[in-house]
């Protein structure tokens, strides 16, 4: 046996584990099942709620098998493996204990609690809960309470795991939450003058385990078991952190973190996780239309490819034949493939390609490695892969060559245009505008194309590590609206008289594949949930 691993007999079955494993990874590498609820992979080991307990052979006690090291183990006296059991009736009456001590205050609310169907303590107290407990005095009662960032306690449903507090402290670095008191007295809280207020707040009602932080957004808006989880990817900034998006009926209720130890490990900012209600409100364009005048009209998508054929696909003389194309790092690279195709392959040489001003700001770092890019765009670097010959500022070119033509893609609601773009947009003759929403940019054109929006869009980003991830539609596209590439293809059959015939992305991801060095070898299946990194091997979480 090597000096590195030490060897262990769980439950009659012989292993060999790291030193530096715990016990609970030791019984789970043996195929164990150890409940717990204070333990988290991310967090300092707290050992506390006692959930893990099991047996080693010869102790006097049941051992906390998250707070045991493998290493500091020993052998027993016959030089023989321990023996480690984690089931039998010495173990169940040790968790039943434990269980039944952790519900004497806790309410009977599980029908009206936002945790049902998802809390640890309802799953461990269907196992190894007492029908009856032996606690007569009356339980204690306290009120709901407001932490700040949208997250409320329910003190008489916390079991005092102190995720949270550990949370506060070691990912966020921020510590807002403590521990009140002591005893059968201690609760979670804060200081007056400083409420939980953070961009990772929201985390910590992912972590806790069972319903006693709550998100105000979601309480009491749905139940778990009536919900779709859609996994996906966070499109508010480069890192590409993973999610997952609960929906029902066409309406998202809410987003959470999705684990990927390559991209964001457990967590995710609170930017990703309230992002939809960005779209909620929008003024959707769901219909192709054109601008007479001042007023918008509706006109049918033949009707508006006819209108591109005649102002951008016949040829005329001068500056005024040139097209400005309008790329964008919010797409999928899907999306900007095809975007780019139909520049260089059916506008040619009187075409030029670049972007609006993209926004950057500073990066958030956090002290456990977390952080926010400051590039708030997507797929800038999937963008910059699938796309050749981008002008660094397409605003010169455009007026340096005189150009009067413009197709764009369009950056979504939070793009505002300076003045100095405004006065440009106004003087050009015919501006497309791929969009979802009435956006400041939107409203500089004279054709809207509907467009699927960021939660109904389907292809592969790139975050800035170069890990290409699939992003997953949560809901369905609206009214005639149709997803970006396929608008864009039957605007390179109508101009280029050209037969292209993609039913979906992942087709188009197949050509990429051909042509793309980075996509060499990519395909939906390969990226899964996980992603792949941009030369095309797996890489393992």
């Amino acid at each position: 046996m090597s000096d590195d691993l030490f060897k262990l007999n769980v439950d009659g079955q012989d292993i060999e584990v790291p030193r530096q494993y715990t016990l609970m990874q030791a019984c789970e590498e043996a195929g164990a099942e150890i409940p717990r609820f204070c333990y988290h992979e991310r967090l300092s080991v707290a050992g506390n709620c006692r959930m893990c307990l099991v047996e080693w052979e010869g102790a006097p006690k049941p051992i906390a098998s998250c707070a045991q090291t493998v290493g500091d183990m020993r052998p027993n006296r016959d030089g023989s493996a321990p023996n480690i059991r984690t089931k039998g009736a010495y173990v169940e009456k040790a968790r039943n204990g434990v269980m039944e001590f952790l519900l004497i205050n806790h309410p009977l609310d599980c029908p009206v609690c936002d945790q049902a169907g998802e809390c640890l303590l309802q799953d461990y107290s269907f196992r190894y809960g007492q029908a009856h407990s032996r606690f007569e005095e009356e339980k204690r009662v306290r009120p709901v309470e407001d932490l700040g960032a949208g997250v409320v306690i329910n003190q008489n449903r916390c079991i005092m795991c102190t995720r949270c507090t550990r949370f506060t402290t070691e990912i966020s670095g921020t510590g807002e939450l403590f521990v009140q008191q002591r005893g059968y007295h201690s609760k979670i809280s804060i200081l007056e003058d400083k409420p939980l207020d953070n961009l990772l707040a929201g985390n910590v009602t992912d972590i806790c385990p069972v319903g006693a932080l709550l998100s105000k957004d979601y309480i009491h808006r749905n139940r778990i078991w009536n919900l779709d989880r859609q996994p996906s990817v966070c499109q508010d900034c480069s890192v590409g952190c993973n999610v997952d998006i609960y929906h029902q009926n066409d309406e998202v209720f809410r987003i959470s973190a999705r684990e990927n130890l390559e991209v964001n490990g457990y967590f995710i900012c609170d930017i990703g996780r309230y992002s939809y209600h960005n779209y909620e409100s929008i003024e959707r364009v769901t219909s192709p239309m054109i601008r007479r005048g001042e007023v918008w009209q509706e006109i049918s998508w033949e009707g508006a490819l006819k209108e591109i054929f005649e102002r951008l696909g016949r040829k005329k003389e001068g500056e005024r034949n040139r097209v400005a194309g309008i790329a964008s790092p919010f797409h999928t690279s899907e999306t900007n493939f095809m975007f780019a195709r139909l520049m260089q392959n059916v506008f040619k040489d009187r075409a030029v390609m670049g972007t609006l001003p993209l926004p950057k700001e500073d990066e958030i770092k956090f002290p456990a490695g977390f952080r926010i890019s400051g590039d708030r765009s997507p797929n800038r670097r999937g963008m910059a892969e699938v796309s050749s010959n981008l002008s660094d500022d397409i605003f010169s070119e455009i007026k340096k060559q005189k150009i009067k033509l413009m197709y764009a893609l369009d950056d979504g609601v939070n793009r505002e245009l300076s003045q100095e773009w405004k006065d440009l947009l106004r003087n050009l003759d015919f501006i497309v505008v791929q969009t979802y929403a009435m956006t400041p940019l939107a409203e500089q054109a004279h054709l809207l194309l509907p467009a699927a929006a960021p939660l109904e869009r389907e292809g592969t980003l790139m975050n800035d590590k170069g890990r290409i991830q699939w992003l997953r539609p949560s809901l369905p596209i609206l009214g005639s609206s149709r997803p970006d590439w396929g608008i864009i293809m039957e605007v390179m059959n109508t101009i280029g008289k050209r037969e292209l015939d993609y039913s979906h992305v992942s087709e188009v991801l197949e050509e990429m594949s051909e042509r793309i060095p980075a996509y060499k070898g990519v395909t939906l299946f390969k990226l899964g949930e996980l992603g792949m990194i941009s030369n095309g091997q797996v890489k393992k979480s």
